[in-house]
């Protein structure tokens, strides 16, 4: 009888064993089904992304094309225009200055000449 009793635990064993190994597949299983899911949510997530990258190239593109359309809107000889105008500025005030100094030594002069008489 002891190779019965010997037969039988070995088919305890093997039924353990199997058993085991059933659960261990289940787990697995499970786990390739969290990464498959994980997987689809990372390909969701890069195709937003490329879309989000998409419409911030479509923005650069329109930006340069708006910069390039000021660039040719502004002047060449913009600073040298500037530089002109600043100097006709500066005449302009120092004929007032002029002006005004005259005019107030005019007023100045008629009030004394107001006051001595």
């Amino acid at each position: 009888m002891p190779v019965t009793s010997n037969t039988d635990e070995w088919a305890v064993k093997l039924h353990d064993g199997l058993t085991e190994l059933k659960i261990l597949t289940s787990n697995v299983v499970s786990k390739i089904d969290q990464l498959t899911l994980s997987v689809d949510k990372l390909e969701k997530a890069f195709d937003e992304l490329k879309d989000v990258s998409a419409n911030q190239e479509t923005r650069l593109t329109v930006l340069e094309e708006r910069l390039s359309t000021c660039h040719t809107m502004i002047p060449k000889n913009l600073s040298e225009d500037f530089a002109l105008m600043k100097a006709q500025l500066d005449g302009y005030r120092q004929f007032a200055w002029l002006l005004g100094t005259t005019v107030m030594g005019l007023v100045i002069k008629m009030i004394f000449d107001m006051v001595t008489m």
